[in-house]
Parts: C-alpha cells; structure tokens; sequence
C-alpha cells in the first residue's frame, strides 16, 4: 500500500494488530474534556458485559445448589388468613375486625385508671378460656392473677415473668417468641407516676438531663425485631404503656381515655370502668373513631379454707 500523503487524515496505527486503523481528527473536548482516542483506549480497557444467557445460567446453577433453602416471596396475609384473639368485649371486637391481631405486634397505652390493664386482663382471661398458652411480662411488678379473677382460669397455662429492667424485658419477650407455643404475650411497660423532690444541680456544674423513670428508652430496633419474631411464630404481642412507645412498628394501637367509675355500696365498692378506646393506628380500619367501653368488675370470691376457720 503507498504512503498516504502528507495532507491526508487517514495513517497507520500504531497500536495493537486488533486495532488496524484510526481517524486522526484534531481534539476537540467532550463533556468531561477526553478526546476521541482516549476514550477509544478507555472503551479497550473496560470489562467485559455479562450476557443474558450467562446470567440465566448462572442463576439456575445457584437455585440447584441451594435446592430447599429457597422459599417463594408470598406474604403472610396471602399464605394464611389473618387471626385474631378476642377480648369478650363484643363492641370493641367488632371495631377492630376480630380484637388483637395474631402475629403482629400492638399496644395499649393510656394514663393511669384509664382501663388500659383492665382491657389487657379481659384479653388474657378470654385467651386462657381457649385453652392455649399465654405470658406477661411484668416491669413495674403490679400483676396480681388472684386479684385480677384470673384465680378460675387454667394458671397452668400462664408464664408470668417479673422482669427487673428493660434489657429482662427484651430478653424475656425474645426468649418466649423464640420457644413458640405461646398465642399471646402481654408486655406490661406501665408505670405508675413517682413523685420526687427535684434536686437543683450546683450553679457551677453542668449536668446532663435525666429521663424520667416512666420515659422507655426501648430502640426502633428493638421493637422491629420483637415485630419480625411475632410474626414468625404467629404470636399477639400486645404491650401496655402509658404513652405510645411501638411507633411505625406497632400494627393496632388504642389509646384509652377514662370517663367514670361507677361504685356500689356501701361499702362503697368499684362495679365498673367506663372508658373510651381511640383508635389510633390501624392497617385496614379507619383511624380516630372511639370506641366507648364498659369493664365489669367481679367481686372476688373469698377462700372457702378461710371462711371455714372463721
């Protein structure tokens, strides 16, 4: 082949033998200010693109080795119908489609007097009365079965766990969800309110502020882990606070309001509770209705031993 003449634009590279010939244009920068030879050196030197066949090969090949560890992504609602522990209480049952949902994670919470624990031993006695398993996780150590008329239920079938601080309580709840077996587990966070002479630091020392005793300092995490183990073990994990601790991760939370107490007497003696329920979160059910209540309570019935000795 002649020589090209001086004037032409067309040479021999001088590169690799792959590369037999290239234009040879003044530079004129791009975007990023990289001319047309460099980005030709860039493009030999890139890696190599996995083709569609390479991938679905390779994806097959890994599906045979994992063989039964793979599970198809279907969610819980569509594997199984969604169940629910009932409380006795007819009205709130059917405003919250059932009661508690099963294998998710919910709460009561509520000032004091407000029937938080009194919805929470409702639902606890009418779960005994199915004969299942249940547990409460005590934190402020204020569950009393006896006086709480659980005395005629099957107690055998009730864990009670008196928990000393919060990491008891994470441990506990984790442990319980973990054995499985359990349909209900109450997580009792409430606290009763202290009242304590405020100490007035030095003027000269700078102390940090101190949470107060009934403020939780439970993570997200935590409680998106209780959620998730819930779940997996098909468990209602209800928790009882004075205010809303759970967040996003709480599937129904009700907020109780209290009315009035009615009385009999005299002695004058508590007949009943009357409160509101507001519903504030719920995944399928309107938000901000109240629900009004009215919780009975039963005179104990004295121990026939005692009555006897008298």
């Amino acid at each position: 082949m002649p020589p090209a003449p001086p004037d032409s634009s067309v040479g021999r590279a001088s590169g690799p033998v792959g590369v037999a010939r290239r234009i040879r244009t003044p530079r004129r920068p791009g975007r990023l200010g990289v001319s047309s030879s460099e980005a030709l050196e860039v493009s030999e030197k890139a890696p190599r693109r996995i083709s569609e066949t390479e991938t679905s090969s390779a994806l097959e090949a890994l599906l045979v080795d994992l063989g039964s560890q793979v599970h198809r992504g279907v969610s819980q609602e569509a594997a199984e119908p969604l169940r629910f522990c009932p409380t006795g209480l007819e009205t709130l049952d059917q405003r919250l489609g059932g009661g508690f949902p099963i294998g998710r994670l919910s709460e009561i919470c509520g000032a004091p007097s407000s029937g938080r624990t009194s919805l929470a031993i409702a639902l606890l006695a009418e779960t005994l009365d199915r004969g299942v398993w249940s547990a409460w996780i005590d934190l402020a150590d204020a569950f009393d079965p006896i006086s709480a008329d659980l005395a005629d239920r099957d107690l055998e079938r009730l864990l009670w766990v008196r928990a000393r601080s919060e990491d008891e309580v994470l441990r506990s709840c984790e442990r319980i969800l973990q054995t499985e077996g359990f349909e209900l587990i109450i997580l009792d966070l409430a606290t009763l309110p202290t009242h304590q002479p405020e100490k007035r630091p030095h003027p000269r020392l700078r102390t940090r502020a101190q949470p107060r005793r009934s403020e939780r300092t439970i993570r997200d995490t935590s409680w998106l882990r209780l959620a998730r183990l819930a779940a997996s073990t098909r468990t209602a994990l209800v928790t009882i606070s004075n205010d809303s601790v759970t967040g996003s991760r709480g599937e129904l939370i009700l907020e109780m309001k209290p009315r009035r107490a009615r009385f009999v007497g005299p002695p004058k003696l508590l007949e009943a509770l009357e409160t509101t329920a507001v519903l504030k979160r719920h995944r399928s059910r309107p938000i901000g209705q109240e629900i009004p209540l009215r919780v009975e309570v039963e005179e104990i019935r004295p121990d026939p031993v005692r009555r006897e000795a008298r």
